[in-house]
């Protein structure tokens, strides 16, 4: 086995590959570059009641990522958020101009993406120009520019990029998908404020100090939903995240999903990576593809067993 798993150029050791460790393969989220700049504004942005704006993809990442924002929020009691999901056929992929008009006009002054984000430079600029802050969250490659003869990446003027793909990124993973890099965030929220007083972050910083060790793994299902429907390499910290992903989607007490793999007759027990490949992801991708996005986001967020089951 050891020699197939060379012969196929995986570069896991054969222990870590055949038996995942949480603890020791899941790296911490503050050694990621720009991420404690990120959670800094963050907690700012709660301690002075801003409006914030989660900004994601239509697809079977993007949604889950902002799922586990919603998560986190509901978490700590901050409800002054605004969710934005554009309409894959009247607004295409990506942030776009009246979206942000949008968003400004309701009062919104920190933007966060999730899954997209990386190469709308004018975009992000016109929001900063309208005092938007942006925070880019994203998974994608980088608008690359030849420069001098050297290919030279051109990141969008954000207020921070939190994307592994960027060439002075230091972190061991490069390869995590839209959701688990949104749920990166969250756990670095979770470990700032923990080693924090409450005079250095604040009330709202203190609230986030509070949430109980270990909480962040309940939106497991979400990062492992999504690190296995975008299909990202699974080696490495995506191995781990799509593994223990699955644990947590077997548990899982969340209407919506509960309600969807009734509907599809899939067996929540026993759910494989085939059920999310083949049956679940296609399901809420459909939703941005037959009416709107939100209908798939409603559905993973809500709390109300009747709503899920409607939806």
């Amino acid at each position: 086995l050891a020699l197939l798993l060379n012969n196929r150029g995986v570069t896991d050791t054969f222990d870590s590959f055949s038996r995942p460790d949480y603890e020791k393969s899941i790296h911490d989220p503050l050694c990621i570059s720009g991420m404690s700049r990120v959670v800094e504004r963050i907690i700012q942005a709660l301690n002075a009641d801003e409006h914030i704006a989660i900004y994601s993809d239509y697809d079977c990442d993007g949604i889950p990522g902002a799922v586990v924002f919603s998560d986190f929020f509901k978490k700590i009691g901050y409800e002054k958020v605004t969710f934005y999901i554009p309409h894959r056929h009247k607004e295409g992929y990506g942030l776009n101009i009246a979206a942000i008009d949008s968003l400004f006009e309701k009062g919104v002054t920190l933007m966060i993406t999730v899954d997209l984000g990386i190469t709308n430079i004018k975009e992000v600029e016109y929001a900063k120009n309208k005092g938007v802050d942006v925070i880019v969250t994203d998974h994608h490659l980088p608008h690359v520019e030849i420069v001098d003869g050297v290919e030279k990446q051109i990141l969008p003027p954000a207020y921070e990029v939190i994307n592994l793909k960027k060439t002075d990124e230091t972190y061991p993973e490069t390869m995590l998908c839209g959701c688990a890099t949104a749920w990166k965030v969250v756990c670095a929220l979770l470990a700032h404020t923990r080693s924090r007083t409450k005079d250095e972050v604040g009330e709202w910083g203190e609230k986030i100090s509070q949430i109980p060790v270990g909480w962040e793994k309940w939106s497991l299902d979400m990062v492992g939903l999504s690190t296995i429907a975008d299909m990202v390499p699974l080696t490495g910290e995506n191995r781990v995240l799509a593994l223990y992903g699955l644990k947590v989607l077997r548990k899982s007490k969340r209407p919506g999903l509960r309600a969807l793999l009734t509907s599809a007759r899939a067996n929540q027990d026993g759910l494989t990576e085939d059920d999310i490949a083949f049956t679940i992801a296609p399901r809420l991708n459909a939703a941005s593809r037959m009416d709107t996005p939100e209908l798939a986001f409603r559905l993973l967020s809500t709390d109300n067993p009747a709503e899920a089951h409607e939806l």
